[in-house]
């Protein structure tokens, strides 16, 4: 008689971020949480260590750490260790460190765990990666016969890096519906949930519930994908295809964090929140708005400047918006259309007068700031940081960072003279590998200031 293979048992590892700095601004693994709850609804056991936790006890006790901090609307600092910077950034003037929990946390929390069929861990920004190939070389000093795949988006759009330096067994770039058969494969475990994994819309609820001790703010997604082609960004190489849950679905994880977790503030990891939203997120919103909002909405994505019509910003003021941050980019139209054409200076001056008709003041309202790209000037990101001054919200410099498998990557990789294409460290925004003799470091150092300090501005 055949036994029926037992369900096996996945460690989802979510690892630290090394970098000269980094804050706590609403970022959770959603990725990693939508598959933990995936495997547990398909039968698997799940286990979940998180490297970026701000409140681990052991970690902010220990003299070598700088210890994490709480700051407003559930955001902050992650605790840090400073270490040695990697021979790329060597004679840069920054001081680098490891964000998360302290190593010998990590071990133990290894240790903790009954030994896994698979350990998956996840990665984000291409650059953070040794902090993804220090994890995973812990993970095989606890558990050396386990196999370790390697997820998220420094796997996807570096996967030949990723092969030969992560240590992991499998890197994982195929479409999620494949995943059931992948474990199949290895375990002989068949998950029952295995037509769910392609069909975003009948995905469970993510695991918000492994975030322990309950995080002070909580993820939200509507939908994935964005129907724009900008020419820097990454998101539809990462999500080609637009899918998103409905209404029921989206009311049901605000309630769950606000009900089970008790969370007030919400931010949505959507690249394109208000589009396509008449159907599924506006009665969401009504709803809240009708009932009185007990929470409060964040949304450091930005959003698409030319879905903001009055009647949606008087919406997202009543339903309890408070972080609004938008995707302007530039205020010179002519640069604008050049990337994409999402929005212009008088779009956008109409849509910041309609936000602060509805009562969102000037400490809610920010703009990003595209600073860097090829064959754009300091002078242009000067103009567009007093222009959005005098709009009255706040200039925020999103600085370039250059991405593999984007329509200006091979552009960028021909510019620099840093091998970002071999070393994707050189990725790293704050690094500014695209720096030249027309746009150098000390300009986009200056340029950040500026957008920081009013008082600077007046002066230039």
């Amino acid at each position: 008689m055949m036994h029926k293979p037992r369900a096996p048992l996945v460690l989802l590892i979510n690892p630290w971020i090394t970098d000269f700095a980094a804050y706590d601004l609403w970022a959770k693994p959603m990725g990693l949480l939508f598959l933990a709850s995936l495997l547990k609804e398909g039968g698997c056991g799940t286990a979940f260590i998180d490297c970026l936790d701000r409140r681990d006890p052991f970690t902010n006790s220990h003299a070598a750490v700088l210890p994490g901090r709480d700051k407003k609307f559930g955001t902050g600092k992650y605790p840090r260790m400073r270490i040695a910077k990697p021979e790329p950034y060597a004679g840069f003037p920054r001081h680098f460190h490891r964000h998360g929990i302290h190593p010998e946390s990590f071990r133990r929390k290894l240790a903790e765990i009954e030994k896994p069929d698979i350990v998956w861990v996840t990665s984000i920004m291409t650059y953070w990666y040794p902090g993804v190939l220090e994890a995973i070389r812990m993970v095989r000093d606890v558990f050396p016969a386990v196999p370790v795949w390697l997820g998220g988006i420094y796997a996807r759009l570096c996967p030949d890096h990723a092969a030969r330096w992560s240590g992991a067994d499998r890197v994982i770039t195929e479409d999620l519906a494949r995943i059931p058969e992948m474990i199949c494969e290895l375990t002989g475990f068949a998950l029952s949930n295995a037509r769910v994994w392609g069909d975003f819309s009948s995905w469970p609820l993510p695991a918000l519930d492994l975030l322990k001790p309950a995080p002070g703010y909580a993820p939200v997604l509507t939908g994935v994908g964005c129907p724009y082609r900008c020419p820097y960004c990454a998101s539809a190489r990462l999500q080609p295809k637009r899918a998103g849950f409905d209404s029921r679905r989206i009311m049901d994880q605000i309630e769950w964090g606000r009900n089970e977790l008790g969370i007030s503030d919400f931010a949505f990891y959507d690249d394109a929140l208000l589009l396509d939203a008449e159907h599924a997120l506006r009665p969401v919103l009504e709803k809240i708005a009708k009932d009185g909002p007990r929470i409060r909405f964040h949304v450091p994505n930005a959003l698409h400047v030319r879905a903001l019509s009055k009647d949606w910003c008087d919406l997202l003021y009543a339903s309890g918006f408070r972080t609004i941050r938008l995707g302007l980019e530039t205020a010179l139209d002519g640069r604008s259309l050049e990337w994409g054409g999402k929005v212009d200076a008088e779009m956008y001056l109409e849509a910041v007068a309609r936000l602060f008709e509805a009562g969102f003041s000037n400490d809610d309202v920010g703009a990003y700031l595209i600073c860097g790209l090829p064959g754009q000037r300091p002078e242009e990101v000067a103009e567009s940081v007093r222009f959005v001054r005098q709009s009255g919200a706040h200039p925020h410099i999103a600085e370039f960072s250059p991405i593999p498998g984007t329509p200006i990557w091979n552009k960028a990789a021909a510019l620099s003279t840093f091998d970002i294409k071999a070393e994707p460290l050189y990725h790293n925004n704050t690094f500014f590998a695209c720096r030249r003799p027309d746009f150098t470091y000390a300009d986009m150092v200056a340029l950040k200031g500026l957008a920081r300090n009013r008082g600077e501005e007046e002066k230039n």
